[in-house]
């Protein structure tokens, strides 16, 4: 990522304003750096060579403090600012990437390790505070500064300005050397960072299992192993860190001391005045002072700008076209025409030329071998996956040219694997629709859930449920069930909905499903159970094209 990437400007407006402050404040200060040097190297010369008063001395004094204070304000404001900006562009991205997840589906989601996903969105984007605290800032002075005390000093005196403009570049050179050495160290510490991370939550996952078989002591070896990696590399690159820093504060000491040695055997030699000397030499830390602070900032802030470009790189993946042609009426019928879906990277196709009829008012099931794009399908249907080859049809409109969002609210989707909230039974079944407690109660019912049992729901709706702790996978899909079937939406989409329960809640499950198809709701289901099959108005087999 560039040190002030485009992008930002484009995900995180409030950026844009904090630039335009920083800018102004960056003027400000370097403003207030020449009129320092200026009142304090007149007021040095005066006093030394006795031409100043008690009261002009008091007077260049105040205004000194002046100065001082005018400094200390537009630091102050700089601070202020960019804490609000971090806060503010952070949470601009985090939405963003909410969104983009949202948009781009389970498919692409199961692709990904949520555990790189969450240190990305998390401490990934925590990182940033630096960023725009105090690299931005730090920007832009490096920027004014230089160029406006090279100015002033290039007016007074024109050797200290060519041993400046020979010096000065040195330091944005060696940075950016630096920069690029450190940038391959700083990949590395991410990616053992993600790597650190998603060992840990794989271990947290699989924790029962470890235990239940007796291997939980032995997984600190291997966690200690990845922890002693993660910090091997932040000590490489800290090490580095000190090293360029110590580099630039060299170069920097060399070329003040060039132009202090220049200044002083001119004034030994009379050819300059004492006021001149004592502005420039004031003046000359100024000049190195913002690149120099830049360097230490850079390297402070290249873990939040790793992270940024990662979260850019989600946001700039394609999705499905947002607008289009919204149904009119109600839905009658979905269908593919040799369908086919290859995901990036995968030799063999997910899903290949699929061809099936759905109708209204009857029960469908899509079955299958393991692996023969079952799922691939209804990700293609819910718009999840849009590089697909051949037609999907709803009524007489291909898919493609539906506006995603109506089409999408259109559907109930149960998923292979469903998500609770952590919460509430009641919360987590209310994010479908409005309902009173007795409709809830009712819907609970139709899926073999019994809320009035103290055992499994101690505390009825106001029992408390996630997606990882106390509740079997089969309650779980179940509640997940019951919040598809309270939205009403006139097409369902289940997948594997009879998975983990007995066969007297399954065969609860499939009544409920068939008279909700009878009554008019396209349904397509997608199962293994012979059961469930053997109740279904049209049956589509999916051919596994690898195996054949």
């Amino acid at each position: 990522m560039k040190p002030l990437d485009s992008r930002l400007l484009k995900y995180a407006v409030s950026v844009r304003t904090f630039l335009a402050i920083t800018v102004v404040n960056g003027s400000v200060t370097a403003l207030a750096v020449i009129a320092q040097a200026v009142v304090l190297g007149d007021l040095l010369a005066g006093v030394f060579a006795g031409s100043k008063n008690s009261d002009q001395v008091a007077h260049s004094l105040f205004l000194l403090l002046l100065l001082f204070i005018l400094r200390a304000s537009s630091s102050w404001v700089s601070e202020w600012s960019a804490n609000k900006t971090s806060a503010k562009a952070k949470q601009e991205l985090r939405r963003s990437l909410t969104r983009k997840i949202y948009d781009l589906g389970p498919i692409w989601v199961g692709q990904n390790r949520s555990s790189d996903l969450v240190t990305t969105s998390l401490r990934g984007l925590d990182s940033l505070d630096v960023y725009f605290s105090r690299y931005l800032p730090q920007l832009v002075l490096a920027a004014i500064i230089p160029l406006t005390v090279g100015v002033t000093i290039l007016t007074n005196d024109i050797l200290s300005a060519v041993i400046i403009a020979f010096t000065v570049p040195l330091i944005p050179f060696f940075m950016a050397l630096v920069g690029w050495f450190t940038q391959a160290q700083v990949d590395k510490q991410w990616q053992s960072l993600q790597r650190l991370s998603g060992h840990f939550l794989d271990l947290i996952t699989g924790l029962p299992t470890l235990k239940a078989f007796n291997r939980s002591r032995g997984q600190s070896e291997g966690l200690q192993i990845v922890g002693e990696d993660y910090r091997t590399k932040t000590m490489s690159v800290l090490r580095i860190s000190f090293l360029s820093s110590f580099v630039l504060e060299l170069i920097a000491t060399i070329s003040v001391a060039l132009v202090a040695v220049s200044i002083g055997l001119r004034l030994v030699n009379g050819t300059m005045h004492l006021r001149e000397g004592l502005i420039i030499l004031i003046l000359v830390p100024e000049a190195y002072l913002p690149l120099r602070a830049l360097g230490t900032q850079f390297h402070a802030m290249t873990e939040g700008l790793e992270a940024a470009d990662r979260v850019f790189g989600i946001l700039d993946q394609e999705v499905a076209a947002q607008a289009g042609i919204e149904i009119q009426g109600s839905i009658e019928s979905i269908e593919f025409e040799n369908v086919s879906v290859t995901y990036p990277g995968a030799a063999n196709p997910a899903l290949a030329e699929f061809s099936a009829r759905f109708q209204a008012g009857s029960l469908s099931i899509i079955t299958g071998i393991s692996g023969s794009g079952k799922t691939t399908a209804l990700a293609a249907l819910l718009k999840f996956v849009i590089d697909y080859q051949g037609s999907i049809k709803v009524n007489a409109n291909e898919l493609r040219d539906l506006d995603t969002l109506t089409w999408r609210k259109s559907i109930a989707y149960l998923p292979q694997t469903p998500w609770l909230p952590q919460g509430t039974l009641r919360d987590a079944l209310l994010m479908a629709a409005p309902a009173s407690d007795d409709a809830l109660f009712d819907i609970c019912a139709n899926v073999g859930l019994n809320i009035h049992d103290g055992e499994q729901f101690p505390r009825g709706l106001d029992t408390m449920v996630s997606s990882k702790t106390g509740l079997s996978s089969g309650q779980r899909r179940r509640i997940a069930l019951a919040r598809a079937l309270l939205q009403q939406k006139p097409v369902l989409i289940l997948d594997e909905p009879t998975a983990a329960v007995d066969s007297g809640t399954e065969e609860l499950i499939t009544r409920v499903i068939t008279d909700l198809a009878r009554r008019g709701t396209l349904v397509i289901a997608v199962t293994h159970r012979p059961s469930f099959i053997a109740t279904a108005d049209h049956v589509v087999t999916v051919r596994d094209m690898v195996s054949t």
